[in-house]
């Protein structure tokens, strides 16, 4: 098992042999050998301010094999990069991010509460952290907002031409509802309800026929084993919410988690190296991020 590759090579025009080789050639040199893989969790948060650009660059740089990152819509329509509904924790501002012009958003300063050397970076729109993460690195998008958000995101994924390297994580089924009937195609992992025993929700997860789900601690980890089979039988990765120890990790390894998210990449390789997981090595060579025009504004419902 390794991550997902990109559409674009599958777009690739292989019409004789060495194409076919070149195409073996890029598979062999983006597997790595392990079967639990590291989600940078808003980015490598130790090293720099989560959700920003500088967090994406430090993970990208260790070969984490999936970012996760959220995305909030401003009030004049655009695609941001925030966790919490305030913007007053992790920037110089206040207010909720939906009440804020984008314009207001762009001006605050996201990094100087983590560390004086990163005064100034700024808040990202989606737009910017798809133009820099490489494709054969998995983007991990967390909607928060409601259906039309979630719509407005996934149609933008859509148009940009992200498709083959996202998925949409769905605090709920109204979320999940929304991305399919706009962009059925459209990957989805699901979220478990507050107080969900897992099982149930796994379950719950099969009949809904999603892609990932996202297992929490809150679950404990009794039958964790069984419930991870039960999804891998079902076609379902399982990503787990999440582990920043190393007794935690090599637990999640041994019970087959797929993808462990993190707020520390660099202990999670070192403890996954024991299990054959090896960081994600991408040429950068040529730029290999399609430029296309975000959707900056509100889409008509």
């Amino acid at each position: 098992m390794f991550p997902i590759l990109s559409e674009n090579i599958l777009k690739l025009k292989l019409y004789n042999i060495s194409g076919i080789i070149i195409l073996c050639l890029i598979l062999i040199s983006t597997i790595c050998l392990g079967e639990t893989f590291v989600c940078a969790h808003r980015g490598d948060v130790k090293k720099a301010p989560e959700n920003t650009l500088p967090s994406f660059k430090s993970a990208i740089k260790k070969g984490v094999h999936m970012i996760e990152f959220d995305v909030r819509m401003t009030k004049d329509g655009h695609l941001v990069i925030m966790h919490d509904e305030k913007v007053d924790r992790t920037t110089n501002g206040k207010g909720k991010v939906q009440d804020l012009l984008s314009e207001e958003i762009y001006k605050l300063d996201a990094g100087k509460w983590f560390d004086e050397t990163f005064a100034g970076t700024k808040v990202p729109s989606l737009y910017e952290v798809m133009n820099i993460i490489p494709y054969g690195i998995l983007c991990n998008v967390h909607v928060y907002g409601d259906e039309f958000v979630t719509e407005v995101v996934a149609i933008t994924l859509k148009e940009t031409g992200q498709m083959g390297r996202c998925f949409i994580a769905c605090n709920n089924e109204k979320q999940l509802e929304a991305v399919r009937r706009k962009v059925p195609e459209m990957k989805v992992c699901l979220l478990p309800e507050k107080l969900e025993k897992r099982r149930d929700f796994i379950e719950r997860a099969i009949r809904l026929k999603v892609s990932y789900v996202q297992v929490s601690f809150t679950q404990g980890f009794d039958r964790l084993k069984e419930d991870v089979e039960l999804a891998h039988q079902n076609g379902i990765k399982v990503n787990f919410f999440s582990a920043q120890d190393r007794e935690t990790i090599k637990l999640l390894a041994e019970m087959g988690i797929d993808y462990i998210l993190t707020d520390d990449v660099d202990l999670c390789f070192d403890v996954l190296k024991e299990y054959g997981t090896k960081p994600l090595i991408i040429d950068n060579s040529n730029k290999n991020i399609e430029r296309t025009n975000i959707i900056s504004k509100i889409l008509e419902k």
